[in-house]
């Protein structure tokens, strides 16, 4: 069982991600978004059910770190300066900082800290490269980078679901991992939604990412100590 303040301060974290996310995009449900379809993704992978869970809440969490940031930086409409992104590429760092505090959670905190990392060692904060990165943070940052291309941000108006996916591929090996890209690219095919989520009249229903589904309660409960959090490729 969560304790009162642990049970607080995850809201808290919560409610601050909510307000980061208004504050970098339009909608204001981008970490949402970012967490049912690493969610999915996960699933299709075969991943543990600790793993799914733990990359659940990196996702949901993945961006508080920005409250590091500046407001101007982050609602910039042109591109940074040179010590702007020195600040921007702080977040990751700050956000695993902010979760190691609490027990019930820091275990998700290398999730958060690797979600900038790329898959030839060009990203940041550590420059890890293919499987040093937690195969969650390379679920999360394919997640991240699909809902950012598809969704309006300050700095650029969004593109469609097909120039998204040509993104992602032209990226495969390089800034991510090509057997996670292909598993992600068929979550997010409308024909896969449509098969995996019939509704109970034989309908098709919108997936959970679409509808806002929500199937974790607000504040998850204490973490299963026996979950396997590490898979190989």
């Amino acid at each position: 069982m969560l304790t009162i303040r642990e049970n607080n301060w995850i809201r808290l974290l919560l409610n601050l991600s909510k307000y980061i996310d208004i504050n970098v995009s339009y909608n204001g449900h981008h970490s949402e978004s970012v967490a049912q379809w690493v969610r999915c993704t996960g699933r299709k992978l075969g991943c543990s059910d600790g793993e799914i869970y733990d990359s659940y809440w990196a996702a949901m969490l993945h961006d508080i770190g920005k409250i590091g940031v500046p407001y101007p930086i982050l609602s910039k409409p042109g591109p940074l300066t040179k010590k702007e992104w020195q600040l921007m590429r702080l977040h990751p760092l700050i956000g695993s900082n902010i979760v190691q505090t609490l027990d019930s959670i820091s275990r998700i905190a290398p999730i958060i800290s690797s979600h900038q990392e790329k898959y030839d060692g060009s990203g940041y904060p550590s420059g890890l490269q293919g499987e040093e990165i937690p195969v969650g943070a390379r679920i999360l940052a394919l997640a991240d980078a699909y809902d950012a291309i598809t969704n309006d941000r300050y700095y650029r108006q969004a593109r469609t679901h097909d120039e998204a996916v040509a993104e992602l591929n032209r990226n495969s090996g390089t800034h991510f991992d090509p057997i996670i890209l292909k598993a992600f690219i068929e979550i997010i095919d409308p024909k896969w939604m449509k098969t995996s989520y019939p509704s109970r009249n034989g309908k098709n229903k919108k997936s959970p990412v679409r509808s806002g589904t929500k199937e974790y309660s607000a504040v998850p409960p204490r973490l299963p100590a026996t979950a396997s959090h590490s898979r190989s490729q």
